[in-house]
Formats: structure tokens, C-alpha cells, sequence
């Protein structure tokens, strides 16, 4: 069996309405572009040298893509292994791409003051996902009547996915499970503004159907009202838009939040998800040292 009839086994039985749409995505072009070399090939033909040729491949990447590269293509022989396609695993014999621990982006809060220095839908909703953290499909999935202004809570238990058919609204969050997140005045007061507006009825951000907002229509709107205020004040960096979240974690755990409760707020399943915002700037760890009880 060559490698690309193995492949297209592979991926409608392990892959396809499997995994989510973005990776699924993501892995089809993963075989497109490194693993060319590879589909006319033999499985019981292919050698390691064969398996850095397509590392070589993702050279220009980042290790993100490297990785997974390398991670899928291990999958792809043990599954042929547990078929019985092929004995040995090639990939093995390759030592995988190293992680390489990067500090998280963030946008600094005197920039914060001068990109929200206007009020619109855009900055309202952009407000909202800084001020709460919430996942851009939890944001777009957001329902009034999981909203609690008086209590001061939201109920996350839904959010909006990518498919084949497009994108949909889904009752469940990323992480399998309902969870509640506090809201602070500031976050009241962007949300009453929204109701004031559009009313307090159904979802917060839709299209002219009705519908969640699409992820497409959010990006342009948010490349847009960053390339304004971008140029309106050019000491403002143009980041992407998940590092809103970013900011939000890497704020409350500066502001002495525990990780434990930045990971509840957050919705992440696994500790170690949160910890890559545990990072210290060179003036709290001034701090830190300054406050040594060291009297000698």
C-alpha cells in the first residue's frame, strides 16, 4: 500500500468528524504541503531520510507547525502499524522538533487607555473579549440569557465552530463544560451599553440574519479598528486578536489572582494550558528581590 492510499484511509477514519474542523483543516494541508514527497511511496519503502526530507519542509515555520507535522505524520505509521500495513515506524528514528517557550504578547495597559479611546460596536465587543477572556467563539455565541447583570456572572455554555457545512452554533464550550465567569464594573458597564443599543434579547453579536457573528466578519472588523487606532497612535503594536485574551490572563495573575482561578476563568481543562502566562517581567522580579529579608 503507497503512502497516500494509506493516507486517505487514515484520515476519514481517525481524522474526518473526529477531530474539529480547524484541525481537521489543518491537517489535510499538513499532508499537502509536507508530505508530498511521500504519496506515491511504499509504506514498507519509506526510510528516516525520507521522513526529514519532509521535515525540511516546514523549515520556514514556526515550531508550532513543525511539530505537528512531525507528530502526525508519527500517527500515520502507527495507525499502519496497528493495521498491519507496515512493521516499523520511520518517524523514531527522527528526533522531534524542540518547543521553544516564547513570552506571551500582550497589549500594555497605558496602550489599552488610547485603542479604546472610542466608543462603537467594534470596541465594545473587543472590550468585552479583553475584559472577560472569553474564546472569540464563546464571545460570538454569547446569549442574553446567560447573562446575569445583577449577579454579575455570565454562564459559558456554548460557543461558535467552524464545519465543513460552515460555521455553527454548538451548546458546549472547548473544554466539554459549562463554566461561570465574574464580570467586573467595567464589563457591566460595556454590556449595558450593548443592550441599550440592540437590545437585551438572543445573542450580542450577529449578522443581518440574525445569525452569530461570522469569525470572518469579526477579523475584518477587527483589522479595521486596529489599523485605525494603530494609526491614530503608532506607539500602539498591531497584535493579533487572541492576545486580547492573553492580556486578560496575563493581567489577572499580575493583579495576585492565584492560577487555579485564572485556569477556571479561562475555561482551560489542564493547568498547564494556564501556566504559559506565568511570567515575570524584569520589574517584579525587582520587586521580588528588593522585598528579600535579608538584614546582613
Amino acid at each position: 500500500m503507497t503512502f497516500g492510499e494509506w493516507w486517505n484511509i487514515f484520515f476519514e477514519k481517525y481524522l474526518h468528524n473526529v477531530v474539529v474542523y480547524d484541525s481537521w483543516y489543518e491537517y489535510r494541508n499538513i499532508n499537502k504541503f509536507h508530505y508530498a514527497s511521500l504519496q506515491e511511496m511504499e509504506l514498507v519503502d519509506i526510510k528516516p531520510m525520507h521522513v526529514r526530507e519532509c521535515m525540511n519542509t516546514t523549515l520556514d515555520y514556526g515550531t508550532s507547525r513543525q511539530r505537528k507535522t512531525y507528530f502526525l505524520l508519527k500517527r500515520v505509521f502507527d495507525e499502519a502499524i496497528n493495521n498491519e500495513y507496515c512493521e516499523k515506524n520511520p518517524v523514531d528514528k527522527i528526533k522531534a522538533p524542540k518547543r521553544i517557550k516564547k513570552n506571551v504578547q500582550v497589549f500594555e495597559l497605558e496602550h489599552l487607555q488610547l485603542l479604546f479611546d472610542v466608543d462603537n460596536d467594534t470596541s465594545r465587543m473587543l472590550k468585552l473579549e479583553l475584559l472577560t477572556g472569553l474564546r472569540r467563539g464563546e464571545l460570538l455565541a454569547l446569549d442574553w440569557e446567560n447573562i446575569d447583570l445583577e449577579q454579575k456572572i455570565i454562564n459559558v455554555c456554548q460557543t461558535v465552530v467552524r464545519t465543513e457545512k460552515g460555521e455553527v452554533l454548538v451548546k458546549t464550550t472547548k473544554s466539554r463544560k459549562d463554566r461561570i465567569i465574574t464580570l467586573n464594573d467595567k464589563s457591566v458597564e460595556v454590556l449595558k451599553r450593548i443592550g441599550e443599543d440592540k437590545g437585551t434579547v438572543g445573542l450580542l453579536f450577529t449578522n443581518k440574519q440574525g445569525k452569530p457573528l461570522p469569525f470572518r466578519t469579526y477579523h475584518k472588523r477587527y483589522k479595521a479598528f486596529l489599523e485605525k487606532q494603530t494609526q491614530k497612535h503608532p506607539c500602539i503594536k498591531y497584535l493579533v486578536p487572541h492576545i486580547l485574551r492573553h492580556t486578560f490572563a496575563t493581567q489577572l495573575l499580575r493583579s495576585g489572582a492565584d492560577i487555579e482561578t485564572v485556569r477556571c476563568l479561562l475555561g482551560h481543562s489542564d493547568i498547564s494550558t494556564t501556566q504559559i502566562y506565568v511570567h515575570s517581567t524584569v520589574e517584579q522580579m525587582q520587586q521580588a528581590t528588593d522585598r528579600l529579608p535579608f538584614f546582613i
